[in-house]
């Protein structure tokens, strides 16, 4: 949030220096906003793709990454020696700005529960809001001391202490603020589910998501339009008559009471959002079209009750020029007489005030809203997608403004004008309040069944280590009698794989697992060193032979008792790719007795090669995990991994062996035969025992088509048999 802070300051710090910048670099007017719009689009279209990546990959590398690059665009602006200059270096900043943004919601929503997103998004609005009034107020008050170039030096050097802060900040883990994902967050477990490119689909398709993008779009024009144009207004159209020294920080103040208004509307309807949520997860939606609606009248008089001031009536007597260190003192002087002497400026406040409140309400509870209906590893980027949105619409409406100025006469025009935005953006919330509550319903069911998932392959995966260490306790019985280091470096490492086990399953309360590889532990701890105590006295000199008899005999033993332990579930998996090769035979078989049962046996072995597909992979991903492998795990990889190939391709062959008798039954029904008939045909054979062939030639002997459709379909599937050992030793490509 502090860095948030931070890097929001830059975004509004050029506007109060436009003059000063028109002047240096000796432009027109109609350019002096392009820096900014440039800014702001830039930062809307990377804002997608740092989004994107942050739902990807690791969020906190992404984050500095890009908070390096707005700082280093700040430098570059503060040093910027041409008017070109200026505009890559706001380009610079708007690319970083833009990865800094949608990352730094992601990350927060994720240490916010549900229940008070509002609040807290309401929280960091209202820094916002305060950090561009600093970025301004240091532009406004420090640039005509020290240089418009000052503050972005000062901006920079403070985002470089807040970037090495971060290097030692934990970032939550992806999913942490979800309800459904508690589970996995106590036992330490991460969320694993990355963003993909179809996903950006489901992004945009999903109306909560699209009604919030769209109305993004109209509701920034006029909050825009007052952020950018009402200090300049001030000071053209109103207060033109107050000396010059004291001119432009007088219309700030003022501009900046709407920004009060703001502050508190977050602070309020942050807070009521919070409380309407725990009633009806429809409320904050609804909020913000009740408040989007009821700013537009309060807006509309607030302007209306805008006056040009008169400095003859304000009742000061000001010196030429008013001194430097006189400024403050005649700054609040001048503030106090214009709400004396032209009372509408207490109107201007009141309803400035108000109007600010009513159009902060959907700011905090849209973020939140977009947050409860996105998966959490589409944050990021349903972020961005809001972003890119509102920037593209805050870009081209600078683009376009003075242009909008001159069509309307008048930046009060505009002004006026573009209150009335907030209406279709007001129906666009009610658009999604009616969606909110099913997007948010589908979103709980899945993470419900992912954490599920997650924590069934958790268990699985320790289920493969204790696997692996049941595993070397077998192998070492190979070595009992040859090689004494080699048996007790197996069972070490055996050891060491089951106290992890039991620790994991105690701290992770997998009771079953805990129990589990502690009594084996124990007796793998028994067997070592009764084995051991026998290499000692082997290793005696002067032993009879058959004393050295009777210790290997007690070896043997040994050997027999590790034999009768628990046997790893690599010899199932074999047996499983085996029965799976079985199913195929039986189809093979009954294709002449029974071809529809047949083709189900040719799916159930689909399932289990599938299976097998993803036992092996697991086992063989955790492997990947250790870059050293002994010989003794090698070997057991190299296994895995041979079985692993043999499977690919038998499951490739069996899959292509369904899809092309599919195709045969296909061209069958085309000719009139349903499957059913079919169906009815194998009953038949199998009830009686009897040759389909035969059944087919008796039963339809009349109906010469129909027989001979038939007969041509059994023999192509007969090939389609006779080619699927071949399939299986290619390599078919089919995922």
């Amino acid at each position: 949030m502090l860095l948030l802070f931070v890097s929001i300051a830059c975004a509004n710090m050029l506007i109060p220096s436009y003059a000063v910048i028109k002047e240096e670099f000796n432009i027109p007017e109609a350019l002096i906003a392009i820096p900014d719009a440039f800014f702001v689009l830039i930062s809307a279209f990377f804002a997608l793709l740092w989004g994107y990546w942050a739902d990807r990959i690791d969020r906190g590398k992404v984050l500095v990454a890009g908070a390096f690059l707005w700082t280093l665009g700040m430098i570059l602006t503060a040093f910027s020696p041409s008017y070109l200059m200026l505009v890559i270096s706001r380009v610079s900043s708007g690319a970083g700005l833009g990865c800094v943004l949608p990352v730094g919601y992601s990350i927060i929503s994720d240490a916010i529960p549900a229940e008070e997103r509002s609040g807290w998004f309401g929280t960091l609005a209202i820094l916002s809001s305060v950090s561009n009034g600093a970025g301004q107020g240091l532009s406004s008050f420090l640039g005509p001391i020290f240089g418009w170039r000052f503050p972005f030096l000062l901006l920079a050097f403070i985002s470089v202490i807040v970037i090495i802060v971060l290097f030692f900040v934990k970032i939550p883990q992806r999913g942490a603020g979800e309800d459904e994902l508690l589970d996995l967050v106590e036992l330490n477990l991460e969320y694993s589910y990355r963003i993909s490119k179809e996903d950006l689909g489901v992004i945009i398709r999903k109306k909560s998501n699209l009604y919030l993008i769209l109305q993004g779009f109209f509701s920034i024009i006029p909050g825009t339009v007052l952020v950018y144009f009402t200090t300049s207004m001030l000071i053209t159209d109103f207060f033109n008559d107050i000396p010059p020294e004291i001119q432009l920080q007088t219309a700030t103040i003022f501009a900046g009471m709407i920004g009060v208004g703001y502050i508190l509307g977050n602070a309020v309807f942050a807070r009521l959002g919070d409380i309407l949520f725990r009633k009806n997860k429809k409320n904050r939606a609804r909020l913000a079209t009740l408040c989007l609606i009821f700013s537009i009248p309060f807006a509309i008089i607030l302007l209306l009750s805008l006056q040009p001031i008169s400095a003859a009536r304000l009742g000061i007597v000001y010196p030429t020029p008013i001194p430097t260190s006189q400024i403050l003192t005649y700054i609040f002087r001048t503030i106090g007489a214009i709400f004396v002497a032209y009372p509408t400026y207490i109107v201007f406040f009141i309803f400035a005030l108000m109007a600010s409140m009513l159009g902060a309400g959907p700011v905090a509870n849209r973020n939140a809203v977009m947050i409860d209906v996105n998966m959490p590893e589409h944050k990021g980027t349903a972020a961005s997608f809001f972003k890119l949105s509102e920037q593209i619409s805050k870009g081209v409406t600078l683009l376009i403004s003075f242009t909008l100025i001159s069509i309307l006469g008048s930046v009060f025009n505009m002004l006026f004008l573009t209150i009335f935005f907030w209406l279709p953006a007001a129906v666009l919330w009610f658009l999604a309040s009616k969606n909110v509550e099913k997007d948010m319903t589908y979103k709980s069911r899945l993470l419900s069944e992912r954490k599920q998932v997650s924590l069934i392959d958790y268990i699985f995966e320790v289920e493969i280590q204790m696997d692996r260490a049941i595993q070397k306790v077998q192998d070492s019985k190979y070595y009992i009698h040859t090689n004494q280091t080699k048996f007790n470096k197996l069972l070490e490492d055996a050891l060491k794989i089951f106290k992890f086990c039991e620790h994991e399953g105690e701290t992770r309360s997998i009771t079953n697992i805990e129990k589990k590889a502690h009594i084996i532990y124990l007796r793998v701890l028994l067997i070592k060193h009764e084995a051991n105590k026998i290499f000692k006295k082997l290793n005696r000199p002067n032993l009879t032979d058959d004393e050295k008899n009777n210790l290997k005999k007690e070896l043997s033993k040994k050997s027999i008792k590790i034999s009768e332990w628990e046997k790893s579930t690599f010899g199932e998996i074999q047996t499983y790719y085996e029965d799976a090769g079985l199913k195929i035979l039986e189809a093979r078989l009954n294709r002449k007795k029974h071809l529809v049962k047949g083709l189900r046996k040719i799916t159930e072995a689909i399932l289990i090669y599938e299976r097998i597909r993803h036992l092996l992979k697991e086992r063989l991903e955790i492997v990947e995990e250790n870059q050293v492998l002994s010989e003794e795990e090698a070997i057991i990889r190299d296994k895995e991994q041979e079985l692993f190939d043999k499977c690919n391709q038998s499951l490739n062959a069996t899959i292509k062996l369904k899809d092309e008798i599919n195709k045969a039954l296909i061209q069958l029904k085309q000719k009139g035969i349903q499957q059913e008939d079919l169906t009815k045909i194998s009953d038949l054979t199998q009830e009686y025992e009897v040759d389909l062939y035969d059944v087919i030639v008796d039963t339809f002997k009349e109906d010469i088509e129909t027989k001979n459709a038939l007969i041509d379909t059994l023999e192509k599937i007969d090939d389609i048999f006779n080619q699927y050992d071949n399939w299986k030793e290619a390599d078919l490509t089919v995922f």
